[in-house]
């Protein structure tokens, strides 16, 4: 793909994901741009556990990484890695057919982004600024839905809202775009259905009377010194690992489709480091929480034991993590081959437990 594509798609995966921030950049009329240009105001969760330190530490390596290795090269993995053993952080690795021009590049978080909207409707509700048993009818009134879709039946994907359209053009609104095509369904039923946590982000910048993309740099990433967690608008185009489907580049068309239908994600990219401290630093604070794991995918973390994971995919990209209750082991995959395969969760999982 050429550096004008990958500004492209780079452009577009902005303007799709939810919160349109293209969009809220160039057109004054939509709900993004008038979201994304109120004042934002500091509001630190504030820990010092992974601001990151001179020096690189090194893993205690050899037999952990051959068996990595060995493991990623038989699943014919194409991407970066890092792992976390005994507390200590390897560097970033990379492997597959495109690995000498990954070095320096930024990834998708994919639908792993969910895990930090969900830590942030948790921190409002521990400041008392929210509930999670408040009716999203309170904020969406044009939905009309009952009032047992509460705030926690968009975390846990049960609000029984879906919204399987596809726009036929680029969006000026995505969140009014959702609202306009969300159909009701069975209440209390898990549906993955991206709409939630849309409506999620949405709530988030009515409570703070900020941005999404401000509350969470302002409140989560900034005081942490996770500067290598960013919002896809804030890097260059040549930043952004380009692409890639079964070895393949990734067309413009194909980009367009995903993009279309896959609302609610895809704003926040990160190195492979960056989305270890972040996993690192929301299980230290909001690990304990129930209402921050799920037992099923919502992108939000997973728990099996001591071990926290959560995998995501779209075309082109693909991101996985499991990082244990004290932080000290973790695996962190950031793919920009999706290949046609899953999420990573086995082979993350599988990982992980080499590790132990």
């Amino acid at each position: 793909m050429t550096k004008k594509a990958i500004g492209w798609a780079a452009g577009l995966i902005v303007a799709l994901g939810a919160g349109g921030y293209v969009l809220a950049r160039y057109n004054t009329n939509s709900m993004a741009h008038v979201i994304y240009q109120k004042v934002a105001h500091t509001n630190s969760v504030g820990t010092d556990f992974l601001r990151p330190k001179k020096g690189s530490a090194k893993v205690d390596t050899d037999a952990s990484l051959k068996s990595i290795r060995k493991d990623l090269t038989n699943e014919n993995y194409t991407g970066a890695y890092v792992i976390a053993r005994n507390g200590k952080v390897s560097q970033t690795y990379f492997t597959g057919k495109n690995a000498g021009q990954m070095d320096g590049k930024f990834y998708l978080a994919t639908d792993t982004e969910n895990m930090l909207t969900a830590a942030a409707i948790l921190h409002l509700v521990d400041q008392g600024k929210l509930k999670l048993s408040t009716p999203i009818n309170e904020y969406y009134s044009s939905l009309s839905t009952p009032d047992r879709v509460t705030v926690r039946s968009l975390l846990n994907m049960t609000s029984g809202l879906s919204n399987n359209s596809v726009p036929s053009d680029q969006l000026s609104n995505v969140l009014n775009w959702n609202i306009d095509h969300a159909e009701a369904g069975s209440t209390g039923q898990y549906d993955y259905q991206e709409v939630n946590y849309v409506l999620l982000e949405g709530i988030i910048s009515q409570v703070t009377n900020q941005s999404y993309r401000s509350y969470i740099t302002d409140t989560f990433l900034k005081p942490n010194g996770l500067t290598g967690v960013k919002f896809v608008s804030q890097i260059d185009n040549d930043k952004l690992a380009t692409p890639y489907n079964d070895g393949h580049a990734v067309s413009d068309s194909t980009v367009t489709k995903a993009m279309n239908s896959q609302m609610g994600r895809n704003q926040l990219v990160a190195t492979p480091k960056a989305m270890l401290r972040l996993t690192q630093f929301l299980i230290k604070n909001y690990g304990n929480n129930p209402n921050f794991t799920g037992s099923r995918p919502t992108g939000r973390l997973i728990k099996k034991g001591t071990m926290y994971y959560a995998s995501g995919k779209v075309t082109g990209y693909r991101t996985a993590v499991a990082v244990s209750q004290d932080g000290k082991t973790g695996v962190v995959l950031m793919s920009n081959d999706s290949n046609g395969k899953d999420g990573l969760t086995a082979l993350v999982k599988k990982l992980f437990n080499n590790l132990k």
